[in-house]
């Protein structure tokens, strides 16, 4: 039958007032997983139950540095209230979904938040300083009750969405056997715990969703205990992972503390101890300036990407970088050393209005590329071409955003010296990128305190006639360019900078954290030439944008 959506009249009305006979071929109504879970008088009639988000307070831990772009994160995707933001952490208050909450791109892990306290006072008694941290952290039992029962609301809504979206967007509802094929998988994973303690737990980002990963979330809701019932404290298998830092890390280690934690929670609460398979995780950090209790709401990170195959930069911070690049429906981006393409992949992600170009020297490095757009399902946004950052295959002034990680030498090798090869780079970058157009660099502490430093002499240039050039700089270039003659390359150097910074205005640096090398973010504006030459610039200072 032809649905009244489609159909080009409408049907006539049956004789009577009573509705019109079903058809044959279906004598029953849909049932949805969302409807089967009330009795027949109470089934909702819409395939897509109106579902109520739950208000709680979060925080999710984030890389130094990346904690102001997660606060603006939150406050512009959920959107969260109360943002307050510490080093590595940014609190929040918002009413949204699991599956918005899960949305964050520059944020590490993401957890409830059962309380935030200030230090602790340490006593001097070491064996009573043990029970006394375990007291003052664990606190009244009703704030745990009540966190645990939005951590289990919180998956509830989830999977009820997932399954009404399904059913709404093809109108058809898995079969029994499908259903029953499903619920057996993830228990057929749990018999083998063993498989994700022993290396093997990269094998979630490849073959499956981050929704589907074992170690992604927690077991079904359906398995949770009811909080309220008795008997319910006992079944519930937990573990503590402590943290400290600063004066409590003298006299306390982790393990203790988090032990100390353990038993009188267990106590207390009446829950089980489980740490190889717990079906909750308590997250403790104590440290001179806070002491915060979590609990994760996934297992894995929300760093760890669903759509990336082969991780190259980490992609909180590519996200990041995406972020300043302002990108706009329709800009052409372009990455000229694009490695693995995890910054096109971030970028695309969230702006896929815009068309990303990735340029690597390096086939190898294409080919990994291309294996991750693909399994991103983004060979429509993004465009990979191998070719050389100093010789771009790209029109004058045809790019409106260039974002570009330059090597580190860390992960992967360099064959040339990019520190002399810095300015001849940064040329090229900018003979591809139009007037107004934004350039987003990341550099290691070494390339960003000698970009820093070549910016700092254009006005004693001006003012003296002299090129501002250290001697070991111009020493470097001569060895790597094969020059002779010094003094012309020194000449050739002192010209390719003032040409690069004559029409570039630093925005702000930004210093991250990349793990175990820090790192900064350089964000700078492309000015026209005739702006350029009328107006005096002191790019030594840089500014960053206004907080929110």
């Amino acid at each position: 039958p032809v649905t009244p959506a489609t159909a080009p009249s409408p049907r006539p009305a049956p004789p009577g007032n009573g509705p019109a006979p079903r058809p044959p071929r279906h004598p029953a109504p849909l049932v949805t997983p969302a409807t089967a879970m009330h009795g027949p008088e109470d089934r909702p009639r819409s395939p897509l139950p109106p579902a109520a988000a739950v208000a709680a307070r979060y925080f999710c831990t984030a890389s130094r540095g990346l904690e102001r772009f997660l606060a603006r994160e939150v406050r512009a995707k959920l959107p969260a209230r109360q943002v307050e933001q510490i080093s590595g952490k940014v609190f929040f208050t918002a009413d949204a979904d699991l599956k918005r909450i899960k949305s964050l791109k520059c944020a590490e892990r993401l957890f409830l938040l059962v309380e935030k306290l200030p230090p602790f006072q340490l006593p001097r008694h070491r064996g009573k300083g043990v029970h006394a941290v375990s007291k003052y952290v664990i606190g009244e039992p009703q704030k745990w009750l009540d966190v645990v029962s939005k951590w289990k609301s919180l998956w509830n809504l989830d999977k009820v969405q997932e399954c009404s979206l399904e059913v709404a967007e093809t109108g058809i509802k898995q079969s029994t056997q499908q259903e029953s094929s499903q619920s057996k998988r993830p228990k057929l994973e749990v018999d083998k715990p063993h498989a994700a303690q022993t290396g093997h737990s990269h094998l979630l980002h490849e073959g499956c969703s981050q929704n589907d990963a074992l170690m992604e979330e927690p077991p079904s809701p359906a398995e949770l205990p009811n909080l309220r019932s008795e008997g319910a404290a006992s079944s519930m298998p937990f573990r503590v992972s402590c943290r400290c830092s600063g004066k409590i890390a003298k006299q306390f280690t982790s393990q203790e503390l988090g032990r100390a934690i353990g038993i009188a929670l267990s106590r207390q609460m009446g829950w089980k101890a489980e740490l190889r398979n717990p079906m909750l995780e308590v997250y403790v950090h104590l440290n001179d300036v806070h002491c915060v209790v979590g609990i994760p709401i996934l297992r894995l990170p929300l760093a760890s990407r669903d759509y990336i195959k082969s991780a190259g930069l980490r992609s909180t911070v590519a996200w990041a970088m995406a972020y300043l690049g302002d990108i706009q429906a329709g800009s052409i981006v372009l990455d000229p050393m694009c490695g693995l393409g995890t910054i096109l992949l971030e970028a695309a992600k969230d702006w896929p209005s815009a068309y990303y170009h990735g340029i690597d020297n390096t086939a190898l490095q294409l080919q990994m590329a291309s294996v991750n757009v693909c399994f991103a399902k983004l060979e429509s946004n993004i465009d990979l071409t191998r070719a050389s950052v100093t010789e771009l295959p790209l029109l004058a002034e045809s790019i409106d955003v260039v974002i570009c990680d330059i090597p580190f030498g860390n992960k992967f090798k360099i064959t040339q010296d990019t520190k002399a090869m810095m300015p001849y780079i940064l040329k090229e970058m900018l003979r591809v990128l139009r007037a107004e157009g934004t350039l987003v660099l990341l550099l290691s502490q070494e390339l960003s305190v000698d970009l820093q430093q070549w910016q700092r002499p254009r006005g004693q240039q001006r003012e003296e006639g002299q090129p501002a050039v250290q001697e070991e700089q111009s020493s470097a270039l001569l060895e790597t360019a094969g020059v002779k003659d010094s003094a012309a390359a020194e000449n050739e150097l002192s010209q390719v900078k003032a040409e690069a910074w004559a029409s570039l205005i630093p925005e702000g640096i930004f210093p991250v954290s990349l793990g175990v090398t820090e790192a900064s973010i350089h964000k700078y504006k492309k000015i026209p030439h005739n702006v350029s030459e009328n107006v005096d610039i002191d790019l030594g200072q840089h500014s960053e944008p206004p907080s929110d």
